[in-house]
């Protein structure tokens, strides 16, 4: 009782200090906050050197060139027999 609908209590103990901070940012705070952990987080991302990105292009090229050779006679296959049967 005495509640009024759509009050919410602090979700948590950084809840509110959050909020505050959000306010007290102004409507720029949010994406400020979100660079700034974004550029944090990339700065954990451990790069691969170049010989390392040109080995794994290589692998992912291989891959790629024999699904699409895999695919490309199975598809050749059907069709010959789609038309051996509808024809």
């Amino acid at each position: 009782m005495g509640k009024k609908r759509g009050a919410q209590a602090p979700s948590g103990k950084g809840g509110g200090k959050a909020q505050q901070q959000q306010k007290s940012g102004g409507f720029l705070a949010g994406p400020r906050k979100f660079a700034r952990d974004v550029r944090g987080e990339l700065r954990r991302v451990s790069w691969p050197n170049r010989e390392q990105l040109r080995q794994s292009t290589a692998v992912v090229l291989i891959i790629v060139l024999t699904l699409a050779a895999y695919v490309a006679v199975w598809d050749f296959l059907f069709g010959r027999l789609a038309r051996l049967i509808f024809t």
